[in-house]
């Protein structure tokens, strides 16, 4: 697999950690929203390939990384998911907070898997 793959999702991780060490405002959580999209999107995308998956949908590529120990926390990634499709179709203040707080709590788990792929 190509190195850019990982380099890429490695990039979105560390820009999403860059975006959360920002002091919150509207411009640093809107920020932060984006970020976690590109970083999710990513993580199955690089997971797919690392893994040889012809799946195309992100939560059967979810289910995939866990039967695969990629990750051990499938019902969480299946949320995170549900919350980057939520924030990319609507908008809403407090949906917005919402994606926000579970972007700062999700990061550990994004280098997480980025630091399995790594090996």
């Amino acid at each position: 697999m190509p190195i850019t793959d990982i380099t890429q999702f490695k990039n979105a991780v560390t820009k999403l950690e860059q975006a959360l060490a920002q002091t919150k405002n509207e411009f640093i959580r809107d920020s932060v929203i984006q970020r976690f999209e590109f970083s999710v999107k990513l993580a199955w995308k690089t997971a797919k390939k690392l893994m040889g998956s012809s799946s195309t949908a992100p939560k059967g590529l979810i289910r995939e990384m866990a039967q695969n120990q990629f990750i051990s926390d499938t019902e969480l990634w299946l949320k995170a998911v549900d919350m980057r499709n939520l924030s990319s179709h609507t908008y809403q203040e407090e949906l917005a907070d919402q994606v926000y707080d579970f972007a700062k709590m999700f990061l550990p788990h994004l280098k997480q898997l980025l630091a399995h792929m790594e090996k």
